[in-house]
């Protein structure tokens, strides 16, 4: 799972906890737990890099049309219709 926080994943690294961690939730020690037994893997990923970002954040045109064919969206959404409105037809143009 990738993750452009490194602090976070430094708190996974270390189970010790100091005066900033202690509050953590016990669900990031669930997290720890399943790193440990090897069932999650987490590893930096930049920001920019993040696919997810699409969900959260605004997007240069580049980067959200990076993010269509990450999900599988492809490259002509106008076909898929919009609310209540009837999608066009595939042999009409946008």
């Amino acid at each position: 799972m990738g993750e452009d926080n490194q602090p976070c994943l430094g708190l996974v690294d270390n189970p010790e906890a100091t005066g900033r961690s202690k509050h953590v939730d016990f669900a990031y020690n669930m997290v720890r737990d399943n790193v440990a037994r090897g069932e999650v893997t987490l590893y930096f990923l930049s920001g920019a890099d993040m696919p997810a970002n699409g969900l959260t954040k605004l997007l240069p045109a580049p980067a959200f049309i990076l993010f269509w064919r990450v999900i599988g969206v492809g490259d002509n959404v106008c076909n898929a219709g919009l609310g209540a409105t009837a999608a066009p037809s595939p042999a009409s143009k946008c």
